[in-house]
Order: structure tokens, then sequence, then C-alpha cells
């Protein structure tokens, strides 16, 4: 994912958006939204810049 996509998932789970809608928005799989949501601490917890950084250190 890029950093872009990141602050979307960010920006939509704040306005209280599903992974369905944040993965039409992307273009991507809604599982594949879910998953990265919690890989990076779940809907509550998601942040953008943790997310990348997490990233990078794999």
């Amino acid at each position: 994912m890029k950093i872009e996509e990141w602050a979307t998932i960010s920006r939509e789970l704040s306005r209280h958006k599903s992974a369905r809608y944040i993965g039409q928005l992307l273009g991507r799989h809604h599982s594949t939204i879910s998953r990265e949501i919690d890989r990076n601490g779940g809907a509550m917890a998601y942040r953008a810049v943790e997310a990348q950084r997490r990233r990078e250190e794999n």
C-alpha cells in the first residue's frame, strides 16, 4: 500500500466508514482493507503514520 491509501483508510475510519466502503474507494477488496486495519490496531487505533512505519520495519 501507498501512503495515500493509508491516509484514506485512516480518514474514512474516523468518519466511521466500513472496510467495504473504503475498499470501493481504493479499488481493493474489502478483505484486504480489513486485514490492513486489523494488522495496525483495529478501527479505533488505526493511524496512517503508524501503518507506514510498521510496513517499513518489515
